[in-house]
């Protein structure tokens, strides 16, 4: 009876179914302390070391099935695969496509992943991170590839339609709404993934980077991580509400959010995410802050620093799926 319990759920996940010069290579890493100082100087490149505290275990609402053993049966998949979905969404009012990168064996070792949300660029389409800038090979690479530097995790790519591309900010009817009450609920019925916040991340692309600092600092409770790629912060470019520069003051080191930005430093928005930075070092509050010298805004950029960011975001989950929640949770 247990066999043909998990053969049918097995059957029913499977089936769940703007440019500057190129980067040569990340030479400046800046990884904020908690001790405030006065906003860096214009041509030193500073460079801080500090530790986040670690993250606690997250706590499951059901009891869980036991398993005989906290080991998974072998599996000999070499790679991972995109999946194409959509679901239909009343704030936008149509379709919302997008990807999802499962790794190797998800759909075998019917274990709850750690997932990633990255949203797209402006002007371009949930179809950048596969096309432009090669997230499937490149997350293969890291998984089962001889350095093996990348957890087992899964990416979410959604489509920013409307609502994101336009910067639609009322309450209820916004991007934000989209992303928490309509596409989390939505991969969280369609595929075995986290439930919980520890195994839960966002991050995004120049107006996605803006998006998902926005949503993150509104709702730190949602996500473990952040991360933003020459990230287009602004003063003018929303209410205090929603905007990140106004939003980073209510950011606090017990919350726990570990913060990631990056640029390149000709990047015509680099002033910005420099000033974010120093709101939040200013509070405080731990993060990393990455200023390469040579790129621009442009996929060759962030093709280029694909690896760290996605590096990042696997930083504090497990390699090993067999201390992932079981599906059965």
């Amino acid at each position: 009876m247990k066999k043909l319990l998990l053969l049918g759920l097995l059957l029913i996940f499977a089936a769940a179914c703007e440019p500057l010069a190129p980067s040569q290579q990340q030479q400046a890493i800046i990884i904020v302390t908690n001790t405030p100082t006065s906003e860096f100087p214009p041509t030193a490149t500073p460079n801080f070391v500090t530790s986040l505290p670690q993250r606690p275990t997250p706590t499951n609402t059901i009891a869980p099935v036991v398993l005989p053993s906290p080991t998974i049966e072998p599996c000999d998949e070499p790679n991972g695969r995109i999946i194409s979905n959509v679901f239909f969404s009343t704030l936008e009012g149509a379709e919302v496509p997008y990807r999802v990168y499962v790794p190797p064996c998800f759909f075998q070792t019917l274990r709850r992943y750690p997932y990633v949300i990255l949203l797209h660029g402006s002007g371009y389409t949930f179809e950048q991170w596969t096309d432009d800038l090669n997230l499937q090979e490149v997350m293969d690479e890291m998984i089962t590839g001889p350095a093996n530097p990348l957890p087992p995790m899964v990416v979410v790519m959604p489509e920013g339609g409307t609502l994101m591309q336009n910067n639609f900010f009322e309450i209820g009817r916004s991007f934000e709404d989209l992303i928490l009450s309509e596409l989390i609920p939505e991969l969280e019925r369609q595929f075995c993934v986290w439930e919980t916040a520890d195994g839960r991340a966002i991050g995004g692309i120049s107006r996605g980077g803006f998006w998902a600092f926005s949503i993150a600092f509104r709702n730190p409770d949602e996500f473990s991580a952040v991360g933003g790629h020459s990230p287009a912060f602004y003063e003018g470019n929303a209410p205090i509400t929603h905007n990140p520069l106004a939003l980073a003051d209510t950011i606090t080191p017990q919350l726990l959010l570990r913060i990631y930005l990056d640029n390149a430093r000709e990047d015509i928005g680099g002033d910005s995410v420099l000033q974010l930075s120093n709101i939040l070092r200013e509070n405080g509050v731990p993060h990393t802050y990455d200023v390469s010298p040579t790129g621009g805004h442009d996929n060759d950029y962030w093709g280029e620093h694909l690896p760290d960011y996605l590096a990042f975001y696997g930083k504090e989950w497990s390699p090993n799926p067999a201390t992932y929640p079981s599906c059965f949770e």
